[in-house]
């Protein structure tokens, strides 16, 4: 049985050096965590430094490996979910 998954994912920028990453969209917007560069070592949100926020869809084989991806839907830069609700 050939199968989908779905990741919602977020690309950031260093502001400093411009490097650009690539995290799970919880991590990245819902905890808005802080994180070190691997290239210039600047330390910088990744929430206030999101570009872009993506849904991929992965096509899935019969034994369980990615074969394709592709970007389904742009996502919004929603603010994190405990703002949300005035938590």
């Amino acid at each position: 049985m050939n199968g989908k998954a779905w990741l919602d994912i977020s690309v950031i920028r260093c502001p400093n050096c411009k490097r650009f990453y690539a995290d799970a969209s919880w991590y990245v917007i819902e905890i808005g965590s802080d994180i070190e560069c691997g290239t210039c070592h600047t330390t910088f949100n990744t929430e206030k430094n999101a570009t872009d926020r993506v849904l991929l869809s992965l096509k899935i084989d019969e034994e369980g490996k990615v074969q394709e991806v592709e970007v389904a839907r742009r996502l919004p830069r929603k603010k994190r979910l405990r703002d949300r609700l005035n938590v």
